[in-house]
């Protein structure tokens, strides 16, 4: 019997029919499993943790309460918790038995006996190091499965929007009247695959500014070929490649083939062009944030203009620490081969909440004026590419290329620049100075009446959710004002970027270049996940222990300091994300503990299962360990640096001697950094917690205060 196509489309669709319902019975199954493998995970926890609980001495993550609420709002709360729960026993205990007949009613399928359950062997997880070094990858199904929407939420978006997701994806939806002579061409017009024989376009990602092309998924500005070939230039300009859609669409990095040799070619001709270069740091990673090799690749004569990132994050510890921040910046830059820089300007900026944009812009235009071309440099994670958009969108940008101009693809991933992303600079010619002096002016006196409102609302309430420095970033032209006089001009819209049309061929442009891995970060050992709890998103609030001789602490399962030697009990204050948990034990028995509690969630990180365990690399320590003098009890003498993880201020008596040691994954980024970048920090701790080594959280001050 001969079948029509309409009958093999048919049966085709009921194939697949039936085995999306076998894929949901298995995801069901697996599900059920995965439940009962986080309860033996958790039953295995606590019995260990039963084990070794009078070797812990202090850990946050199980005594958070603690260090919020002080010992007697504590001890309150537990017996009001205590007084709930046995009312809650009792009032169970008043319910009549259900009756027998109702006993057998119960579906034991879904009932779980814990004592009974077998333990199932853990499933190995895949992870991912998006800040490694170049790695080879295939792109498979598996990658491609980012998000599982819902049917409903999956029909309400755009069903022709490439990289379809595969789980969701519905062959009915497909036209039965078009002849297609193999069901598999259908299929991958919805997945994509790759043409090696394929040429490479001559057009820049707008995401990332690599070459777009299909030849191979692990070089950047892979598309599918489905979507790459048969395209003009002009459309290709309208198109993401699909690194850049991934991590727009799912915060999901892939990984690339780039080296880090080639990011220092690309920015070989900065040395031969008139230009100014903007070195970003990290405020939070720094000296691990230097990129001191920039020198080399420029030479010592060319104009550099150092900016300080994430200064938001940063919690004010008195009256001017800003300017303190700024010393401390600079005596680490003045120990590198930056000290052999022209550095004409250093401003303290956050890319995210908008603080000092504006007075850097300020300084670009009156340091720099309209000279040559301006790059942005830096290592990895530092905020170019969130620089970058928000001067996309500032009156440093000439206002025709503002709409025009894709926004730079923007993740805690690096690598995401892998070519030279561009703007064309704003003239700043006299009238436009004058014309943005009064816009700043105005937009001041609308800050410090702001401010007030807000000091007002933050008075006698916890603000450590709030942002410390915020600043606006506005826009003093627009189109019309350029085009007064020739209206026709304006009418037609520009679409796509063209560094030959007439208002762009003799622009001067700012640059943003790929970032370089620095060696002393650790970034590039964690995955994900891990990245996403190391990395802090808000406000940082510090925790200080009152340690003595033969003490340590573990900062997650990243960082680990042993408090070596010292004359009388020292304070450290610690700096890093919220969500790492601090440990303290005894140094004789800090082996023993971090061997059977890592990867569990006393640690919190690393974490993904045995799989990742066996790839993690360990902590090693720095072979010298690390002295600082006392300077008193209300001014840190120093602070241990512990690459991206975090810093330690350390404080002690007067002319009293401190020795530590410190740890990291394979001894990376231990820096010792004088002066301390918050010396009065110490300060900021509430009392000390009874029979604990912990201090409560002080109040985090805010700029309306210190000012």
């Amino acid at each position: 019997m001969i079948y029509s196509l309409r009958n093999i489309l048919r049966l085709h669709r009921k194939r697949n029919a039936f085995s999306r319902l076998n894929h949901f019975r298995a995801s069901n199954g697996d599900e059920n499993s995965h439940d009962n493998s986080n309860r033996n995970k958790k039953k295995q926890f606590e019995t260990l943790f039963q084990q070794y609980k009078d070797k812990i001495v202090f850990n946050s993550y199980l005594e958070h309460d603690k260090i919020d609420l002080g010992h007697y709002k504590y001890h309150i709360k537990s017996i009001r918790h205590a007084r709930k729960s046995e009312a809650k026993r009792y009032e169970e205990k008043k319910l009549p038995p259900l009756p027998v007949a109702l006993q057998y009613y119960v579906d034991k399928d879904r009932l779980l006996d814990e004592e009974t359950v077998e333990e199932n062997e853990e499933s190995p997880k895949n992870f991912q190091l998006p800040f490694s070094r170049t790695t080879d990858v295939k792109i498979c199904e598996d990658e491609i499965t980012i998000s599982k929407l819902s049917k409903e939420e999956f029909d309400r978006s755009n069903i022709n929007k490439w990289m379809t997701n595969y789980e969701h994806f519905d062959d009915a939806m497909l036209s039965e009247d078009e002849n297609y002579d193999d069901l598999d061409t259908q299929w991958s017009k919805h997945y994509g695959t790759a043409d090696p024989m394929e040429p490479i376009s001559h057009v820049n990602c707008g995401g990332c500014g690599a070459l777009l092309h299909c030849n191979d998924p692990a070089i950047p500005g892979y598309l599918p070929s489905e979507l790459f070939k048969g395209r003009k230039n002009e459309e290709l300009k309208k198109i993401e490649c699909q690194r850049c859609h991934f991590l727009a669409e799912y915060n999901i990095a892939l990984d690339v083939t780039v080296h880090p040799e080639e990011y220092e070619k690309l920015l070989q001709s900065i040395r031969h062009i008139k230009s100014l270069v903007l070195l970003m740091v990290d405020l939070l990673d720094f000296p691990c944030s230097f990129w001191s090799g920039i020198v080399d690749i420029i030479g010592p004569d060319r104009p550099i203009i150092i900016v300080a990132n994430k200064v938001d994050l940063l919690p004010g510890d008195s009256i001017g620490y800003l300017k303190r921040i700024k010393e401390s910046l600079m005596s680490e830059i003045k120990k590198t081969r930056l000290r052999e820089a022209n550095i004409k300007y250093v401003a303290l900026i956050s890319a995210k909440t908008g603080y000092g944009v504006e007075d850097l812009i300020s300084a670009m235009f009156k340091l720099w004026l309209y000279k040559g071309d301006v790059f942005l440099v830096g290592c990895t994670n530092v905020g170019k590419s969130s620089l970058f958009n928000v001067l996309l969108q500032s009156d440093y940008c000439k206002v025709h290329a503002v709409d025009i101009v894709k926004r730079a693809t923007v993740s805690r991933w690096p690598g995401t620049t892998l070519n030279l992303l561009k703007f064309p600079i704003n003239r700043p010619s006299g009238w436009k100075i004058r014309e943005r002096s009064v816009r700043l002016q105005s937009d001041a006196r609308l800050l410090k009446t702001e401010k007030e409102i807000r000091r007002e609302q933050l008075s006698g309430k916890n603000i450590s959710e709030a942002p410390a420095l915020i600043g606006h970033i506005g826009r003093t032209f627009n189109e019309y004002q350029v085009f007064s006089d020739n209206i026709a001009e304006k009418r037609q819209p520009i679409e796509v970027l063209d560094e030959r049309h007439e208002l762009f061929k003799k622009s001067k442009w700012f640059y943003d270049t790929p970032g370089v891995i620095h060696p002393d970060q650790v970034l590039s050992l964690l995955s994900t996940e891990e990245l996403l709890l190391t990395i802090p998103k808000k406000l940082i609030r510090p925790q200080t222990y009152y340690l003595h001789k033969g003490s340590t602490f573990f900062i997650g399962g990243l960082a680990r300091v042993d408090l070596f030697d010292c004359t009388d009990p020292c304070r450290f204050t610690i700096f890093c994300s919220e969500n790492l948990p601090i440990t303290v034990v005894k140094t004789d028995e800090a082996d023993e503990i971090y061997k059977n509690f890592v990867g569990t969630e006393l640690f919190a990180v690393p974490t993904g299962g045995s799989e990742r365990l066996m790839n993690w690399p360990g902590l090693q320590k720095k072979q010298d360990n690390i002295q600082y003098t006392g300077e008193g009890p209300k001014l840190c003498c120093g602070d241990i640096v512990l690459s991206s993880i975090g810093w330690v201020s350390v404080t002690a008596k007067i002319d009293t001697r401190c020795v530590v040691t410190a740890w990291t994954p394979e001894g990376r980024g231990i820096h010792k950094r004088y002066p301390s970048l918050l010396p009065y920090s110490i300060n900021l701790k509430g009392k000390r917690v009874r029979d604990t080594p912990a201090y409560m959280l002080g109040n985090i001050f805010t700029d309306e205060e210190l000012n």
